[in-house]
């Protein structure tokens, strides 16, 4: 049966080295490795032990816990499985499973859908940075605005690989980035240039005033489960 190695860290740090995954917990973080020395390097930073496991379908076992789940006042996370109508004056938006982020059920996910839902007009051009699963692009497409959606992660669900970079200047009215602050450091000048409004998020509380720096206070921020999201 095949292995992966678990690593158990205090809960809501900043992780500057590639994983296979995380689960997040109140008192801690399980972070997950392929390969021993991976997870080695990962223990000794934070004085903890390895520990090895048999691997299982963790997006199966993800999914089976789902429940459709109410978003602001507009979208309806539902997993792909459930076969209900969402309730009447709401959006339903499947959450999906896979290996890049942006499934739905975590807390930044969840709070840039509800600054989606204030913020994205009608006829609104949107980009997407880092879009993942591409759930954050789709939501702004309900929401009637010509969104794209970016991610440098080959198996990411968006219109093209690449990087902000990539996108015209002051060609957007809004730009979505979901991603955590080290991203953010390394694009803000890019996410700037796009044009438009500034839907961040993939900080922590601790965090807002390093952002705030590099983008200016923002007109809302709101924080849950130890993670923020701001509009700026």
């Amino acid at each position: 049966m095949a292995e992966s190695f678990r690593v158990r860290i205090p809960p809501a740090v900043e992780l500057d080295f590639d994983c296979a995954g995380v689960q997040e917990y109140a008192a801690e973080w399980h972070v997950f490795f392929d390969t021993f020395a991976e997870a080695e390097t990962c223990a000794l930073r934070f004085d903890s032990l390895v520990e090895i496991v048999a691997d299982e379908n963790w997006s199966a076992s993800l999914q089976a816990e789902w429940a459709p789940i109410p978003i602001g006042r507009r979208f309806w996370l539902a997993p792909a499985a459930w076969d209900g109508a969402a309730p009447e004056g709401r959006i339903r938006l499947e959450m999906v499973p896979g290996n890049v982020f942006g499934g739905g059920d975590h807390p930044t996910t969840q709070l840039c859908l509800e600054l989606l839902e204030e913020n994205v007009f009608e006829g609104a051009r949107v980009a997407d940075i880092g879009a993942g699963t591409g759930i954050l692009t789709r939501a702004a497409r309900a929401l009637g605005a010509k969104a794209v959606g970016c991610d440098i992660d080959p198996a990411a669900s968006v219109d093209f690989v690449g990087s902000a970079d990539a996108l015209r200047s002051g060609a957007f009215d809004v730009v979505i980035a979901n991603i955590h602050l080290g991203v953010l450091r390394e694009i803000a000048a890019d996410l700037r240039r796009l044009g438009g409004a500034l839907l961040l998020s993939g900080f922590l509380p601790e965090q807002c005033g390093e952002v705030a720096e590099l983008f200016g206070e923002p007109r809302e921020l709101r924080c849950r489960a130890g993670w923020c999201a701001g509009y700026y």
